[in-house]
């Protein structure tokens, strides 16, 4: 029997309205005075957000995106704010979506410092470390030619117009990210931090935080004192997280000690821009996850049966809530999650 080719993650390829992928990549929105998110369109192969801080003598960017021309897209937008060098690029952790546009910043800026935590540094250049990483890229190449010739065929079996546009939309940016994974140049991080630091960049105090292990074991968040505004890769976002690199039990801890970080926005991994109060609903809803499952597994449930109970238990709080985007909902997620989170706290805790 022939080796099956490795399928990507659900971290990072989902569904997408076929109206919403036509929109521009991104929607640059002015957070604080000088700091913008960009709010990266829902895309068949999706891009994370960034944050982009002005200072005095240049900007700093928080994260490239799934690919270059994703980069590109978002750095043409930044010369339409400022005309000033870009002289930092941090990576909050090393998923693929998150820094494979490194490049494009780069080959533009050479001498740009990429920052990142040392642990991402690790996973980056680790085989095996997670969904992202050098040679994640090569998984990438070999599973996209199955997964397109998959799309092609569920298009041929389409009956609806809106199907058949949706799987051709899809189809497209399929194969469009083949295209320039297969031409990636990787760029790594060329500074990495092992516990939080403030930087004083040109008139703006920024603190690189390193506070325990989430969606990664190095997640870092960075955080505007003055402003307010807390970038948080995607240890927090506006739907279902992905855990399958992640320490469910320990993310709750950190957030935790997130919260008492004084702040008042948040600049998401993926989503809108969010208040403070949104980390209380996504800190519960891993409470009751966890706990929910933990509970299941003590009455003796299977964890088919509990992808049916604790998701119909966990339903009536946070599906809403975890449904606001056309990727990412609580009903493509739940059941996956609920088994990692089994796997990781109850079989190996």
């Amino acid at each position: 029997m022939s080796e099956q080719p490795p399928r990507l993650d659900l971290c990072c390829s989902l569904p997408a309205d076929a109206q919403a992928v036509h929109a521009d990549l991104f929607d640059l929105q002015l957070v604080a005075d000088g700091v913008y998110a960009a709010i990266a369109a829902p895309q068949y192969k999706l891009n994370s957000n960034a944050a982009v801080i002005l200072t005095n003598d240049g900007a700093i960017v928080v994260d490239s995106h799934s690919k270059p021309s994703a980069a590109q897209a978002l750095f043409q937008l930044i010369q339409g704010v400022t005309k000033q060098p870009i002289r930092k690029l941090i990576n909050t952790h090393f998923h693929w979506d998150h820094w494979q546009g490194n490049e494009v910043y780069a080959k533009a800026f050479p001498d740009l410092a990429i920052i990142a935590s040392e642990r991402t540094q690790h996973n980056l250049t680790t085989p095996g470390a997670g969904v992202g990483g050098v040679a994640f890229i090569a998984q990438q190449v070999e599973a996209l030619p199955a997964e397109i010739a998959q799309l092609k065929n569920d298009l041929l079996r389409a009956s609806s117009r809106g199907e058949k546009a949706r799987l051709e939309t899809h189809l497209e940016q399929a194969e469009a990210f083949l295209e320039e994974v297969q031409r990636l140049n990787p760029v790594l991080p060329t500074q990495t931090v092992t516990r939080s630091m403030t930087m004083q960049e040109a008139g703006r105090e920024i603190q690189l935080l390193l506070l325990g292990r989430a969606h990664t074991d190095g997640d870092l968040f960075i955080y505007l004192p003055k402003e307010k505004v807390m970038v948080t890769g995607d240890a927090v976002v506006d739907w279902m997280p992905f855990l399958g690199d992640g320490y469910p039990e320990e993310w709750i801890e950190t957030l935790n000690a997130l919260e008492q970080v004084d702040f008042t926005h948040m600049i998401l991994g993926h989503g809108e821009v969010a208040p403070k109060s949104h980390l209380t609903f996504f800190r519960n809803y891993l409470t009751d996850l966890i706990a929910s499952v933990k509970q299941a597994a003590a009455e003796g449930a299977t964890v088919t049966e509990m992808q049916t109970t604790v998701a119909e238990q966990l339903a009536p709080k946070y599906e809403q809530g975890m449904s606001k985007y056309p990727l990412g909902q609580y009903r493509d997620r739940i059941g996956p999650t609920i088994e990692i989170v089994y796997h990781k706290v109850v079989q190996t805790p």
